[in-house]
C-alpha cells in the first residue's frame, strides 16, 4: 500500500478577528476516512481566544509558537 505523504492544503472552514479554523476532510484525503480519524488547524490572532467546548471524541492539541 502506498502513502502520499506530501504536504496538503487545509480547507479554510471559519475565519474571524480572533483567528481561523482550518480542516482536512475525508472526502478530500481517504486515508482519513479509511482510519476514521479527522484533522484541524486552529490558528488564533494575537489577542484571540478560544472557547473551551465539550466533544464526544478524543482530541490532542499542541502549541507551535507563542
Amino acid at each position: 500500500m502506498e502513502f502520499d505523504l506530501t504536504p496538503k492544503i487545509a480547507q479554510k472552514v471559519f475565519e474571524g478577528e480572533g483567528g481561523a479554523y482550518y480542516s482536512w476532510s475525508s472526502s478530500k484525503f481517504p486515508i482519513l476516512g479509511e482510519d476514521k480519524v479527522g484533522a484541524g488547524k486552529l490558528v488564533l490572532q494575537p489577542r484571540g481566544f478560544a472557547l473551551p467546548h465539550y466533544a464526544d471524541s478524543s482530541k490532542v492539541g499542541y502549541v507551535l509558537g507563542g
